[in-house]
């Protein structure tokens, strides 16, 4: 029998990351330590962050079984020089880490004798950044390297060595729901299986290839949309991205943001864009449709749907492709 192994994970715990929290436990494995966002200074005792606290507990009683691994607490402003030693003592192989925004020092690294391992929403070495997933679907590009890498943590951002990647399905991209649970499926599968084969010294990674490439972040400028998109790319951008991103269309010159698509009316007219009762019609480049207007009441419904989907799928296997295997 090989001996389990212990990892100090960095990532919020929500339904995306508590499925390969449970995945690495149910492999045998110890999570020796979650480190989570902390609140912003003087916000500790907000509704907003006992909610988020609630949440996170709801979320590890749901798929992983008592005892609870110990929740850290990383605020913005918050020191990793002072974490890291506390860390250090937990007896963790190593570290892996999803979704945090900041480079973790290499002396944090260093405490751990596997070091650390990072898991990235797109396929490396494309599209790096903090957000990747917005940028696929904005540039049209999820087909192409939408996925989930799994690479070696260094000081720069997302520049390790691969370990593995999973390619995302072109279903996978209808809803936010839908990415989501790819997403957490795709983890799950890494995690439990790639991972401990990593840190046996069975797969050494591959350095990323040289080019230049999308550094995937959100512009600041509103996203406006109209005749130049296709109907599907616009249903897709509110799909998936409209509950971060604002996705606006021209209505006297003003722009009017935009919630999921309703139906198609038929080919564009060349009528101008209009609103009313809460919908909005305007052309696309193949078809002339009505969306919801983004408000309170539309917003909830895209999240009621999300959740509803996400209780409605299965987990499912992934084919991983594995780099630098060790004979």
């Amino acid at each position: 029998m090989e001996e389990p192994l212990s990892a100090v994970f960095v990532t919020e715990v929500f339904s995306a990351t508590a499925p390969m929290l449970a995945s690495w436990v149910n492999k045998g494995h110890r999570v020796a330590a979650i480190v989570v966002p902390g609140p912003r200074r003087g916000k500790r005792f907000s509704f907003s962050v006992l909610r988020r606290r609630l949440r996170r507990r709801f979320a590890l009683r749901a798929h992983l079984r008592p005892p609870m691994p110990p929740l850290i607490e990383l605020s913005s402003h918050d020191s990793w020089d002072a974490l890291g030693p506390r860390l250090g003592t937990r007896g963790a192989d190593l570290l892996i880490c999803f979704g945090y925004g900041k480079l973790i020092p290499q002396s944090t690294l260093e405490l751990f004798p596997k070091g650390g391992l990072n898991l990235h929403p797109a396929l490396l070495p494309h599209y790096r950044g903090p957000q990747p997933i917005h940028r696929l679907v904005i540039d049209q590009m999820h087909e192409t390297y939408g996925g989930v890498t799994l690479h070696k943590m260094t000081p720069g951002f997302d520049e390790g060595d691969i370990v593995a990647q999973t390619k995302f399905a072109a279903g996978d991209w209808h809803s936010a729901g839908t990415v989501s649970q790819a997403l957490a499926d795709a983890m799950a599968a890494l995690v439990a299986d790639v991972v401990p084969e990593f840190c046996r010294g069975r797969l050494a990674g591959a350095p990323q290839p040289d080019g230049t490439h999308v550094w995937a972040r959100i512009p600041r400028d509103p996203l406006i949309v109209g005749r130049q998109a296709s109907s599907g790319h616009v249903a897709r951008l509110c799909r998936i991205v409209g509950s971060s991103v604002s996705v606006n269309v021209l209505i006297r010159g003003e722009p009017v943001r935009l919630a999921q698509p309703v139906r198609s009316l038929g080919p564009p007219t060349g009528e101008a864009a209009k609103r009313r009762w809460g919908l909005v019609e305007f052309d696309c480049a193949d078809a002339r449709v009505v969306h919801l207007a983004y408000n309170k009441l539309s917003r909830r419904l895209m999240r009621w749907q999300a959740k509803r989907r996400r209780t409605r799928q299965e987990p499912r296997s992934f084919d991983i492709e594995r780099f630098g295997a060790k004979d």
